[in-house]
C-alpha cells in the first residue's frame, strides 16, 4: 500500500513541476526574444519589471545612433548609457538597496541609498503643478522612426548589480543627513 501512495505522489508531483514552472512566469527558454513594435516592446518590459521577471534591452535613437543598454531583474536595474558628451559610458545600477553611478574609465562615483516607499501628502495642488500631457511626452519614445529596441528575456545574474570593485563610491545618503531638511507647505 505504501509503494503505491508513494507512486501516486511522485506522479503527482511530476505533474505539478511543469503547472509550477508555467504559472511563475518561468520559462522553459530564458533567453527568449521580445518582439513587437518599439511601444509594444516597452509595454512587455513593463510587465517584466512588475512582475519580477528578467530582460536585457537595448534601445537605440536611430537619429545618432547613440544605445543604451537595460539590463533587469526583480527589482534591480543597470543602465549604460553610450555617450556622456565626451565618448565615454555612464552607468546606474539598482541593485534593492543602493543606486551607483559611475562613469566608464573613472575611479570615483556615487552611491545613494534607496529609501522604502512611504506615501506621499501633495504639498500644491494640480492648478499650482504644471500641466503634462502623458501621451505627447510618450510619443517621441514610442516612435518607431526614432527609436529601436531590442529584448531578450532571461539571461541576467546577479554579478550584473554588482558595482566595480576599483570604483570608490561617495555616499550621498550619509551626506544628506548632515544637510538641514526645508519645512514643506502643507496642501490646502
Amino acid at each position: 500500500m505504501e509503494s503505491y501512495q508513494l507512486l501516486f505522489s511522485m506522479k503527482k508531483s511530476l505533474l505539478l513541476l511543469p503547472a509550477a514552472l508555467l504559472f511563475s512566469g518561468c520559462i522553459l527558454f530564458p533567453q527568449a526574444p521580445i518582439t513587437g513594435t518599439t511601444q509594444q516592446k516597452a509595454e512587455k518590459l513593463s510587465q517584466i519589471i512588475s512582475s519580477g521577471g528578467q530582460a536585457n534591452c537595448k534601445v537605440t535613437n536611430l537619429a545618432d545612433n547613440t544605445s543604451t543598454q537595460i539590463t533587469v531583474s526583480g527589482k534591480k536595474m543597470k543602465v549604460v548609457g553610450s555617450d556622456f558628451g565626451e565618448g565615454k559610458k555612464g552607468t546606474m545600477i539598482n541593485d534593492g538597496v543602493n543606486t551607483y553611478v559611475w562613469t566608464e574609465g573613472e575611479k570615483i562615483g556615487f552611491k545613494t541609498k534607496l529609501e522604502t516607499e512611504k506615501p506621499l501628502r501633495p504639498t500644491v495642488t494640480l492648478t499650482q503643478a504644471e500641466s503634462v500631457n502623458p501621451a505627447e511626452t510618450a510619443a517621441g519614445y514610442e516612435d518607431d522612426t526614432k527609436y529601436r529596441m531590442d529584448c531578450t528575456r532571461g539571461g541576467v545574474s546577479d554579478a550584473d548589480f554588482t558595482p566595480p570593485a576599483d570604483v570608490k563610491f561617495t555616499d550621498f545618503s550619509e551626506m544628506m543627513k548632515a544637510v538641514p531638511t526645508i519645512p514643506t507647505v502643507p496642501a490646502r
